[in-house]
Order: C-alpha cells, then sequence, then structure tokens
C-alpha cells in the first residue's frame, strides 16, 4: 500500500470519529421550579346569567371548598360524572356554588363543541347548572402566597390533569384531594361530598 492508501483510510477513520463519541446523555430538569402551593387563574365562562363573562379562581373559592371537574367534550367518563354530579344537585346533595368545570382540550376541541354537550339549554347532551371555564393553554396561573405569575404552564401548575381529573381546592387556593378516576364510583362521590359539605 502506499502513502496515498493510507492517508484515505486515516481520513475516513478520523471523520468517523468527528463529533459526539460518548453515548451517553445528560438530561438537566430544573427541580427548582415547582407548583404554587395556593393558586388562582381567570378565565372565560362558558355561557353566564350575569354580566360576568369571565371567572377569577380564588374570588369563587372563597367561602367553601370547590370541587374541580376537568372535562373534555369528547370524554364519556366526563359526561357520566357530569350527569352523576347533577343528580346529586337535584337532589339537594351538593351545591352549584361547590362545582366548577374546566375544559382541559382548548387545542382540540371548540368552544362551540363543549357548549354542544355541557351547555344549559335543552339541545345539550350533558348540561351543567354550574360554571364551566374555557382557558386558553396559555392562561397564567397566580401564586397566591407570591402574587406572581407560576414559571409552571396552567396545566402543570394543577398536577397535569387528564379527563375526566376531580380535584377539591380549599378556600384557600390550595388542592386538598384530587381522584383521577375515568368512572364514577359511589365510594368517591361519598368522599367528594364529605370534604365539600
Amino acid at each position: 500500500m502506499n502513502i496515498k492508501a493510507y492517508s484515505i483510510i486515516l481520513i475516513l477513520l478520523t471523520s468517523m470519529l468527528c463529533g459526539c463519541v460518548s453515548q451517553e446523555q445528560e438530561i438537566i430538569v430544573d427541580d427548582s421550579i415547582s407548583a404554587p402551593e395556593r393558586m388562582s387563574f381567570t378565565a372565560p365562562l362558558m355561557f353566564s346569567d350575569s354580566n360576568n363573562t369571565e371567572l377569577t379562581l380564588d374570588e369563587y373559592i372563597s367561602d367553601d371548598p370547590v370541587l374541580l371537574i376537568w372535562v373534555a367534550a369528547g370524554c364519556m367518563g366526563c359526561h357520566s360524572w357530569t350527569d352523576i354530579i347533577t343528580e346529586e344537585v337535584n337532589n339537594g346533595n351538593i351545591s352549584n356554588s361547590s362545582l366548577l368545570s374546566i375544559h382541559r382540550y382548548p387545542s382540540f376541541e371548540s368552544n362551540s363543541y363543549v357548549e354542544e354537550v355541557y351547555g344549559n339549554h335543552e339541545n345539550a347532551t350533558n348540561p351543567v347548572s354550574w360554571p364551566l371555564v374555557l382557558p386558553p393553554e396559555d392562561t397564567a396561573v397566580i401564586d397566591l402566597d407570591s402574587g406572581l405569575e407560576s414559571q409552571l404552564s396552567f396545566y402543570d401548575s394543577f398536577g397535569y390533569p387528564s379527563t375526566p381529573t376531580l380535584q377539591i381546592m380549599d378556600n384557600l387556593g390550595k388542592i386538598i384531594w384530587t381522584s383521577k378516576t375515568y368512572w364514577p364510583t359511589v365510594e368517591i362521590l361519598d368522599e367528594i361530598k364529605n370534604i365539600i359539605n
């Protein structure tokens, strides 16, 4: 072999070793950012009987604990939870003022689709008589202790809820109970009633 052939082989071997040679990747996670312990947000209401077009969470929960029901229009478990809670409201076991539904997937479901399902009208399939908010994905969460906007996204601040997720927030703005049970159960319903009543 001549020197030219050695040079070509050496160049090929050297070029194969260029760049990243480590097989391990370092992933840096910033654990210093955590969800606010007490939080609030302001979001548009789906419908309103008054002049209010928005709901501010910390004002809404100021008296008693509130059940937050994370819903999607196409979520069958959400429909079932909504129907069973509506039944409890109609029977006088739960007050409308202790309930708030939150639409979870604004990028996938239009507000009109949500209103078709949960709207307070005769054509709705699973109407609600309590407030339902339609927060955009970029909704700011306010840390009630600092008064500043949370560094986490809207969904991350609430523990990245899927649908249906049920959370109870106390009157100070703190999540005190969570359930991700897809289908309603009597046990979970009783637990909810014991906390919010």
